[in-house]
């Protein structure tokens, strides 16, 4: 018991102010470390989010010539990477809706320094032949819609089918189909998220524009999809 009291009455290894002073030094470097990683946050965090969509929603090979990180961080102004940082994330939850509703392969991103091209097929938006937005298309919507309002200039939402022939009392052609498949999106996009319609156009471009052959119903299922392409102030 002596021997216990005598150690507790030892003088320390080192001064009081030294420990206090190693503190202060670990939370500057803490502090540097962080402002770096933010000065490098463009660079990284594009760079992450185009590995992982690209196996999830597949990503449009074009981005491996396009790529963001290629793109020095210094020439972003702060405004643009806290504009980018919030792109990435709406890019991440629009990646874990699509797994958890099962359109990996219905929602494709492409990325560059521009601004964004996002691919909806019509399964998550539309039942075969309407132009009503199914709820399941909502949730999606409500992403790329938060997406857009981050300083967009301007979104060219354009609707696209197959080249199967549509003759209805509604829809005399695959043009009207996809006009109004646009319009509705838009539409959405306006009452729900609340983006501003003066940054939105919508336009039907048929079935000339397909990404794939039509000659299979795959490629079909493909080609019948609503693009949003959003360039940034």
């Amino acid at each position: 018991m002596k021997k216990e009291i005598e150690n507790d009455n030892e003088e320390p290894s080192a001064p009081f102010w030294m420990v206090t002073y190693g503190d202060m030094v670990t939370l500057l470097l803490t502090f540097f470390i962080l402002l770096i990683s933010f000065s490098n946050l463009d660079e990284v965090k594009f760079e992450k989010a185009a590995h992982s969509l690209k196996g999830a929603l597949g990503v449009l090979d074009s981005y491996e010539s396009q790529q963001v990180s290629n793109v020095s961080s210094d020439s972003f102004s702060e405004v643009d990477l806290l504009r980018r940082s919030e792109i990435y994330e709406s890019v991440t939850e629009l990646e874990k809706i699509a797994k958890d509703m099962g359109f990996e392969e219905d929602i494709s991103i492409q990325i560059n320094e521009n601004g964004l091209l996002i691919r909806l097929g019509d399964r998550v938006l539309f039942d075969l032949g309407k132009a009503y937005l199914k709820p399941e298309a909502f949730p999606v919507l409500d992403i790329v819609g938060k997406t857009i309002k981050i300083e967009a200039k301007e979104v060219i939402v354009g609707g696209h089918t197959d080249n199967v022939p549509i003759k209805t009392g509604k829809f005399p052609s695959n043009w009207e189909l996809s006009t109004a498949r646009a319009l509705s999106v838009v539409k959405y996009l306006t009452e729900k998220p609340g983006v501003s319609p003066e940054v939105l156009a919508a336009t039907g471009y048929s079935e000339f524009r397909p990404v794939e052959t039509n000659e299979s119903q795959e490629g079909r299922g493909k080609n019948r999809r609503v693009e949003f392409l959003i360039t940034w102030k």
